[in-house]
C-alpha cells in the first residue's frame, strides 16, 4: 500500500463497515471528511478525535497536541483532555523524549488542555518517533464537516501549507538550504508552527458556521473536497483568492509540492450563510486572524470541487509530502 491516507473505497470496505456494536448515543461516527466523533452523554455532547503525527520529528509534540485539538474545535467544542501514545525507535535517546514531551506540555498549557494519561514505549515497530494523540471535549451543541449548504460562502483563515512550510524549514532545513532557500525564508517559515492552532478562530465563529474543517493531509484542495463530499454538495473556489505565503510558495516549489495539496493545519475552512459572512470576518479580524472568502457552495455537480479550471471528483487527494521521508 502507498504511504498516506487510505483511499475512500478502501476505507469504505475495511473501516466504515466495521464499526463495532450499534450505540444510539453515537451521533457522528466514522465517515469520510468528518473530523471527530460525537457521542451524546446526559444531554451533552462528547467530541473525541485521535490523530497519528508521523510527518515531523522536530515539531512532533507541538503538532500532536495542536492538530488533534483542531479537529475537536472545528466541531464547535473546546478541547479539554488529551491522551498521547508516544512510540520511540531504539535509536532514540532521552533528549528526543524530552523534546517531544516538553512541546506537548507547552502546547497543551497554551490551549488549556489537560494531558490526563497516555502510553510511552520504545519499539522496533517504528523507525522514527511517532505520537498518536487522542483529544476530547464536551459541549451543548456541535457542527459537522457535512453541514455545508448550497449558497453558503467558503471562508479560509491564514494561508495554505503553513504546516508543510514549518516542517520543511525545520526537519528538512539543510536540504532546503542546499536547494537555495535563503535563511530569512527558513526562519519565517519555521515560525509558522506558532500559527498551527485554529482553536480560537473555530470557537469564535462556530455559532455562525454551517460546517468547519481542519485541512491537514492533502491541504486546502482535500479539505474542500472532503467538505463537499460530506455535505452532498460541490464547491467552486477562486484560486486567486486562496492565500499562499511567499515562504510556503518557495519551500513547496523546492520540495516539489503543490501548496494547495499539502499539509495545511493552521488554516480553518468554514462555510457560512452569505448574510453572516461579514460578521464572521469581523469576529476573526478582532482576534487578529486574517480571513478571506475563497468560494461558494453549490448544488452537487459533476465535480466535488472546482478550483479555477481544475475539477476534483474524489475526496481523496494523495499528499506527496510523505514521500519526502522515504
Amino acid at each position: 500500500m502507498k504511504v498516506g491516507k487510505l483511499s475512500l473505497d478502501i476505507m469504505a470496505k475495511y473501516i466504515f463497515s466495521r464499526s463495532g456494536a450499534y450505540d444510539p448515543a453515537v451521533l457522528v461516527g466514522p465517515a469520510a471528511g468528518e473530523d471527530a466523533a460525537v457521542v451524546r452523554i446526559r444531554g451533552r455532547h462528547l467530541v473525541a478525535h485521535v490523530d497519528p503525527i508521523s510527518g515531523s520529528v522536530e515539531l512532533l509534540g507541538w503538532l500532536a497536541v495542536n492538530v488533534a485539538s483542531n479537529d475537536v474545535a472545528v466541531r464547535g467544542v473546546r478541547p479539554r483532555w488529551a491522551m498521547p501514545t508516544v512510540l520511540l525507535p531504539p535509536s532514540a535517546d532521552e533528549a528526543v523524549l524530552d523534546k517531544i514531551t516538553s512541546q506537548m506540555d507547552s502546547a497543551a498549557r497554551e490551549l488549556g488542555v489537560a494531558i490526563v494519561g497516555g502510553h510511552t514505549e520504545v519499539t522496533t515497530a517504528v523507525t522514527r518517533p511517532v505520537v498518536v494523540m487522542a483529544v476530547a471535549g464536551e459541549g451543548d451543541r456541535y457542527i459537522t464537516t457535512g453541514g455545508a449548504r448550497p449558497g453558503d460562502i467558503v471562508l479560509m483563515t491564514k494561508s495554505a501549507a503553513l504546516e508543510a512550510a514549518a516542517i520543511l524549514a525545520t526537519d528538512f532545513g539543510d536540504e532546503m538550504r542546499r536547494k537555495g532557500i535563503p535563511e530569512d525564508v527558513l526562519k519565517a517559515a519555521a515560525g509558522f508552527i506558532k500559527q498551527i492552532s485554529v482553536v480560537r478562530e473555530a470557537l469564535a465563529i462556530s455559532d455562525l458556521a454551517t460546517s468547519m474543517h481542519d485541512p491537514t493531509e492533502g491541504g486546502i484542495a482535500a479539505g474542500l473536497a472532503e467538505m463537499a463530499h460530506a455535505s452532498g454538495a460541490s464547491i467552486e473556489a477562486d484560486p486567486s483568492r486562496i492565500p499562499v505565503s511567499r515562504e510556503a510558495e518557495a519551500l513547496c516549489k523546492a520540495a516539489g509540492l503543490d501548496p494547495l495539496r499539502t499539509l495545511s493545519s493552521g488554516s480553518l475552512l468554514a462555510t457560512v450563510p452569505e448574510e453572516k459572512v461579514e460578521e464572521a470576518l469581523d469576529r476573526l479580524r478582532k482576534l487578529g486572524v486574517s480571513a478571506v472568502a475563497i468560494g461558494r457552495v453549490i448544488a452537487r455537480a459533476s465535480f466535488l470541487v472546482k478550483i479555477g479550471d481544475i475539477e476534483i471528483t474524489n475526496p481523496y487527494i494523495r499528499d506527496k509530502f510523505f514521500e519526502l521521508f522515504q
